[in-house]
């Protein structure tokens, strides 16, 4: 028998060390954010009916062959949620007494199984807000407005290109483009930034005459607005984020379900090309999912957990990839050290307790393991309760009470303050 070699299947990562310190201080600044504009946390069901996840879609539809199908012991098909919008829908139809407009939010991971690319794996994470039963373009702006405020939280100065499909769909009926073919452009020309002009017309040619081609081209240089996109824009000037948006009327966001506007987040400073998160009205799908004769007017936006950790991955300072405040070497067993880590914790410092005794191996670690502050406590230290807090960055010690909990946090934050401010 050939000997076991543990692996991870292509497409799906172990997180750890900085990555992972990472990914919860993101989470944490989303959800945040999220419950201060009044979305409600949701945790739908990542193990769902087969029938529940491919509602809607044909057998071939390529969604549907990506979704992880397994049996339970009863011989009953299911499936691994494959994105967080259809679990929603199967929320809403299951709890019809919600009080509408329901705002949600939801981070978790989804899974699929597709081909593994650049930009394109199995397992990941998805962070959705939706509202359901709010028709207005007030909530579209604010969610836009939000996107602007997170993103800069979390030190990213976003460009959100926005658009909407019926002036989308329109500037190509104009163009004298048949309705049957509305789609199969759309999908051609929502790729307009990521291909080159001669690759556009090639593929746009394939399905349209050349005189269609010339007023399509030419209906996107200077397009009448729609009311819309006209009210859109004046309720993002009222929000003051006019300067993070650029209107873009080719933009589609690849998806049919959207029935008006559109847009995708992108990092000003091009750190990274793909797109940090996106949105947009889709008013159908729930309403044809639960098909009770009621409407669901929805809008939703995602956040790209795996892009924005990316571009913040490309500004993390080596001093940020650990959590750990102070690391604390007992040389003896004493009651006080028990009592002295004991208060920092409920300081909210957080200690780290070094059991091996070698002093050297421990600064080792400490250095190595970008751990700010280490107190040895021996004898000596016990007797006088006056301890020494080293600071790993500059080398330098300053004495304090055994006692001095408060004093000895504070230092400590003020120095991880100052070290940020850098």
């Amino acid at each position: 028998m050939a000997k076991f070699k543990p692996t991870n299947i292509k497409g799906a990562n172990d997180l750890y060390s900085g990555t992972m310190f990472l990914k919860t201080d993101i989470v944490n600044k989303l959800e945040q954010s999220f419950r201060s504009y009044g979305y409600m946390p949701l945790e739908t069901a990542k193990l769902n009916y087969l029938e529940t996840l491919s509602h809607k879609y044909d057998e071939g539809a390529e969604i549907v062959r990506e979704i992880y199908k397994i049996k339970d012991q009863g011989e009953r098909d299911l499936g691994l949620r494959y994105d967080l919008t259809v679990p929603f829908c199967k929320f809403i139809a299951m709890n019809r007494n919600l009080k509408m407009p329901f705002r949600r939010f939801e981070i978790g991971k989804v899974w699929r199984n597709g081909p593994v690319k650049a930009g394109r794996v199995r397992e990941f994470y998805q962070c959705d807000i939706d509202v359901v039963g709010d028709k207005s373009i007030a909530v579209e702006a604010e969610m836009i407005a939000m996107a602007v405020d997170i993103y800069k939280r979390l030190g990213i100065e976003p460009v959100i290109e926005y658009g909407n499909r019926k002036m989308l769909t329109q500037i190509i009926l104009d163009a004298g483009v048949a309705e049957n073919k509305v789609e199969s452009v759309i999908g051609i020309v929502d790729k307009m930034k990521k291909i080159t002009r001669q690759e556009l017309e090639a593929e746009l040619g394939k399905i349209i005459a050349k005189p269609q081609l010339d007023k399509l081209l030419k209906g996107f240089e200077n397009p009448k607005k729609i009311d819309e996109i006209i009210e859109l824009e004046r309720l993002l000037e009222l929000h003051r984020v006019s300067g993070n948006c650029v209107f873009a009327p080719h933009l589609a966001r690849g998806l049919n379900i959207y029935t008006g506007t559109v847009w995708e987040v992108f990092d000003k400073a091009k750190r990274i090309a793909s797109s940090l998160g996106g949105g947009g009205r889709y008013d159908k799908i729930i309403t044809e999912w639960i098909d009770n004769g009621l409407e669901y007017p929805a809008v939703g936006m995602s956040f790209g957990l795996e892009p924005i950790m990316k571009v913040l991955e490309t500004e993390m300072k080596s001093e940020e990839m650990s959590n750990v405040n102070l690391m604390i070497v007992p040389m003896v067993e004493n009651h006080l050290i028990v009592e002295f880590t004991k208060k920092l914790r409920d300081e909210g410092i957080s200690v780290l307790t070094w059991n091996d005794g070698r002093v050297g191996k421990a600064m080792e670690y400490a250095d190595k393991g970008r751990i700010p502050f280490v107190v040895i406590i021996g004898e000596k230290e016990i007797t006088s309760e006056k301890i020494s807090v080293k600071n790993m960055r500059d080398g330098k010690s300053v004495e304090f009470g055994i006692k001095d909990a408060e004093k000895i946090r504070n230092t400590i934050r003020q120095e991880i303050w100052l070290c940020e401010r850098k």
